[in-house]
């Protein structure tokens, strides 16, 4: 008799349960409380400690992470900024400051205590080990740069063999026997890689594919992540090593320089920086090698699943499809949303038949659940950040509003306004860099304002064509603003921001439209419904860094509704159809792989 196996070559798989995706990628962790770059960390990605850095002054802040949420803890004896750190986040160490220092401290999960210093006072060096076994190298003795390396046995720091290529702002990685040195600046910017034995440095012909300073690092010297610095400009761009060759991974959502890391490469985090302004943004790596009895999905891939008595197999979509997702609590339109992920959204604020509401909903992949009321309730709101970790500005009742406000994934607290009070415009970024474009106040303008955790700052380079009720996506330092209405008419205009100044793209919209949902980056966006004047629309569009592209239609047309997610994993929820809704759609683009039950027909 024929077999599957005989005509394809192999066994169908005989499953308990469907196969999942292979997991690799950066997510939004809670931002710390201190806004800073040129900190240090320490720790893992559930378990890490930031201390030091800078924002208008040198801090001596120490903050622990929990792997959702940063508490302030006892602080630094010492403020200091460009210090290097290792070690546990109950057993830290921490050496080095700019001006040039030696001075060094360690935490035992409660206390800083002062120790004896460094040989070689510096700045702007890398470190790694234990605080018991710990490795310092690098830096800036101001003005030379040096290699210098120094051992820690516990108590005193013991000179060693010195790096080949003096640098400062480097990564380094590993254990004080089995150190790694990658990146920084000798200059000029480099992406030289040393590997340390307990006594010599050696060179790996293979560098950084990026050369860049002021990098996260995590890691050991077989197993090492880069991630972010400065090139410049300022990189999201990350990278993993294995022992001899560095590969390009998935890049931060922020991109930035002079930030902190710690964790592995399989569970990393990075946090801090400065993109321009100081940072206190966090983010998450995960690249896991699951438990034994794991099926990882592939393209093609055939299975019985014997829970379910069902076949199935796995096949890419040919064109992006929408399917139904849980009904958000609160019907409204005009709302504000954000969420970098389909499983983690925010909706906030808008329009309900009678009232403008302060509502505030977060959305797990299924099921919408309450939070916070917004303490000024408002629709037409801009939107940044993620579900525990968003801010909202902006708005109308119908007074123009200037207010902003900070959400920490259960309560809002109010923060500096806006210089322009306006509504509809478009939002997008970090809840400690955000951006905020366009709108009405009541003229319809291309204002430009970013926001950097604590105030609002006008750039002086306005959107190219003035507009309210854009969509927007990306970061504060590239970003993207699609669609809007002109005052005359609806426009697909499309602008790109690079962090100073706004170019017109190329590629507009082929259905030009205002007040729709926008998702995803710069390079990688999701336009969906809004008005096309006067119909209300469910036309969606992907974009590429360069064109539109018409996908498949949401399935309830709708305008004033909110967004979250990607381009490749997007959602939209409430919005006015008329009457207002309280629909949520899951978009997975053309090319993604899905899930398929055969069936006979």
């Amino acid at each position: 008799m024929t077999t599957y196996k005989g005509i394809q070559g192999f066994n169908i798989q005989n499953l308990s349960e469907d196969p999942v995706p292979t997991v690799a990628g950066w997510s939004s962790g809670g931002s710390l409380n201190t806004v800073r770059s040129n900190l240090a960390g320490a720790g893992t990605q559930t378990s890490a400690l930031a201390f030091g850095g800078i924002d208008t002054a040198p801090t001596s802040a120490t903050e622990e992470y929990d792997g959702a949420t940063w508490t302030t803890v006892n602080s630094l004896n010492t403020a200091r900024y460009a210090l290097a750190g290792c070690g546990t986040q109950t057993a830290g160490l921490a050496f080095g400051s700019e001006p040039p220092s030696g001075a060094t401290e360690k935490y035992d999960g409660s206390t800083w205590t002062s120790v004896n210093s460094m040989n070689t006072a510096r700045a702007h060096s890398a470190g790694c080990g234990t605080q018991t076994s710990a490795l310092a190298f690098g830096g800036e003795q101001d003005p030379p740069i040096t290699g210098a390396t120094e051992e820690y046995d516990g108590t005193s720091w013991v000179a060693s063999g010195s790096l080949n290529t003096a640098r400062r702002n480097l990564g380094g990685a590993g254990t004080q026997t089995a150190g790694l040195a990658f990146g920084g600046e000798s200059p000029p910017v480099t992406g030289v890689t040393e590997e340390y034995n307990g006594s010599t440095w050696t060179s790996n012909p293979t560098g950084l594919n990026t050369a860049r300073r002021g990098v996260a690092a995590a890691g050991i010297q077989t197993a090492a992540l880069s991630s972010g610095g400065e090139i410049p400009p300022y990189t999201g761009a990350t990278e993993e090593y294995d022992g001899s060759t560095w590969t390009t991974v998935s890049s931060l959502a922020t991109a930035r320089g002079l930030l902190a890391g710690s964790g592995t490469t399989s569970a990393a985090l990075a946090f801090g920086g400065n993109t321009g302004s100081r940072s206190g943004a966090t983010e998450e790596y995960n690249d896991w090698t699951p438990a034994a009895g794991y099926t990882f999905e592939n393209e093609g891939q055939v299975w019985y699943n014997n829970t379910e008595n069902v076949w199935k197999v796995q096949d890419a979509t040919t064109v992006g499809a929408w399917a139904t997702g849980g009904t958000i609590g609160t019907a409204r339109n005009n709302l504000g949303g954000t969420g970098d992920s389909q499983n983690a959204a925010l909706a906030f604020g808008g329009n309900t038949p009678t009232v403008e509401t302060g509502a505030t909903e977060s959305y797990n992949g299924s099921t919408w659940s309450s939070g916070g009321t917004m303490a000024t309730a408002r629709q037409l709101p801009g939107s940044a950040g993620t579900q525990t970790s968003a801010l909202a500005f902006g708005g109308v009742t119908p007074l123009v509003y200037a207010d902003t406000e900070e959400y920490n994934g259960t309560t809002w607290s109010p923060s500096n306004p806006l210089n322009t009070a306006r509504y509809g415009m478009g939002g997008c970024g970090t809840q400690t860099a955000a951006l905020a474009a366009g709108g009405q106040t009541p003229t319809i303008t291309g204002a430009t304002e970013e926001y950097d955790g604590t105030s609002w700052t006008n750039n002086p380079t306005g959107l190219n064509t003035a507009r309210r009720d854009p969509d927007a996506a990306g970061t504060q330092t590239a970003a993207l603003v699609f669609g809007g209405y002109t005052g005359t008419a609806n426009t697909g205009a499309t602008e790109e921001y690079n962090g100073s100044t706004w170019t017109t793209s190329p590629g507009s919209m082929n259905t030009a439209r205002r007040n729709g949902a926008g998702a995803g980056t710069q390079t990688a966006a999701l336009a969906a419904g809004g008005t096309i004047g006067p119909p209300v629309s469910n036309a969606t569009e992907t974009y590429d860094g360069t064109s539109w592209t018409t996908s498949t239609n949401m399935s309830t047309a709708r305008t004033g509704l909110g967004g979250a997610g990607t381009r490749a994993s997007g959602l939209v929820f409430a919005g006015e159809i008329p009457p207002d809704s309280n629909a949520t759609e899951e978009y997975t683009d053309a090319g993604s792989l899905t899930t398929k039950t055969i069936t006979v027909s």
